[in-house]
């Protein structure tokens, strides 16, 4: 089945959760509600904003349940293996409040777990990352302007998670200093994994163009970046991309 014909056989349904839009393609409805009550328990367990959520009480010195456990465990052995340019305690460092944040895999662990939940081909997109059951075309915007496309990939039984400040200078810190970063285009990754895609193009985005690339060809990461100069470089995993926007140029 194409991705046309996907979206017109499939369910769809859109929600706010977790501060954004989430919207689900699926075969049947119980499928779409079954993805989205995954989501708000998720939400639930790791917000920071939900004054009663299982993350805060972490926060504040409670044990975490199994899967709240393993997940933090998961998200600490990825600081490790990227030197700390994925951090999920950052705060610590940057303003001095020790916990956990779940901003940079939250996201992706919902998607993973959503997915899970339907049969057949999928399609979900929770506020710009995608995974997809199945193929299907999608665009990496502008890194100044998200409402541009700028390349087109065929997405395949994988997750696409971009990260970049150029529209928001300063959201992103990088934890192994502290300060904020500014500009640097944008880094996507693609992974089989939404919650690795999510940490990993974070961290990618964190080390910078040159290191970052060197990290993501020394551990076999799919990596897309696009820089300040409208230049667009890819791992050696990366797949072929397509240009929609004759500024920029295709680095080989």
């Amino acid at each position: 089945m194409t991705a046309a014909a996907l979206l017109l056989a499939a369910v769809v349904r859109a929600q706010y959760l977790m501060g954004t839009t989430c919207e689900i393609s699926a075969q049947a409805e119980p499928q779409v509600e079954a993805a989205f009550a995954e989501a708000k328990r998720i939400e639930q367990m790791l917000s920071t904003w939900i004054g009663d959520s299982e993350l805060i009480r972490v926060n504040r010195g409670a044990e975490p349940g199994p899967e709240l456990r393993t997940l933090l465990d998961r998200a600490t052995e990825w600081s490790r293996k990227t030197g700390g340019a994925f951090d999920p305690r950052w705060r610590e460092k940057v303003h001095g409040e020790k916990g956990y944040e779940a901003g940079a895999f939250g996201k992706g662990y919902a998607l993973d777990r959503m997915l899970a939940l339907t049969s057949g081909e999928a399609t979900i997109d929770f506020g710009g990352q995608l995974i997809v059951r199945g193929s299907r075309e999608v665009a990496i915007a502008d890194p100044r302007d998200r409402t541009r496309p700028v390349l087109a990939l065929t997405l395949a039984d994988a997750s696409l998670s971009t990260s970049g400040n150029s529209e928001q200078p300063g959201h992103i810190f990088d934890p192994r200093t502290g300060k904020s970063l500014a500009g640097r285009g944008s880094v996507s990754v693609i992974a089989g994994d939404a919650m690795a895609a999510d940490i990993l193009s974070t961290a990618l985005f964190v080390m910078g163009e040159e290191d970052g690339l060197r990290w993501a060809d020394a551990h076999g990461v799919a990596a897309i970046f696009i820089t300040e100069s409208n230049t667009v470089r890819r791992s050696a995993r990366a797949p072929r991309v397509r240009l929609l926007d004759r500024h920029y140029t295709i680095e080989d």
